[in-house]
């Protein structure tokens, strides 16, 4: 599989009262990580570089394989590697957004209230 090689995350520029923020987007997901502070760029394109690098690379990771910027509910830790990549042998037992013990067949975590990427029945629903 080809490489991707660019710098930061998928995002997204808001525009804000004469300035902007950045909003970095997981490239497996889909799902917003990041909104960074507000900025009066002169440069865009170096503002971004400057957002990326102090406040959204920290929390992503780069797959070895696919080269894609990627949450940690989509990251195989054991492989280095997106699930898409490098899918679980074994269904994580942790929520990827709070840490909480969770149960194979939660959809839901008991916790934080978010949706697992794993476990139910794809019909299930919160109730």
């Amino acid at each position: 599989m080809e490489q991707n090689r660019h710098k930061t995350a998928r995002y997204k520029v808001i525009s804000d009262a004469g300035g902007v923020r950045f909003k970095f987007y997981c490239e497996a997901s889909g799902a917003a990580v990041c909104i960074t502070k507000q900025c009066y760029p002169a440069e865009t394109e170096e503002e971004l570089l400057r957002a990326w690098e102090t406040e959204g690379k920290q929390l992503f990771n780069r797959c070895s394989k696919c080269g894609r910027w990627i949450c940690n509910a989509m990251y195989n830790a054991d492989t280095l590697e997106c699930v898409d990549c490098s899918p679980w042998e074994e269904q994580p037992s942790y929520c990827p957004h709070c840490g909480s013990k969770v149960n194979p067949a939660d959809v839901f975590c008991n916790r934080c209230g978010i949706r697992l990427m794993y476990g139910g029945d794809a019909d299930d629903e919160a109730v």
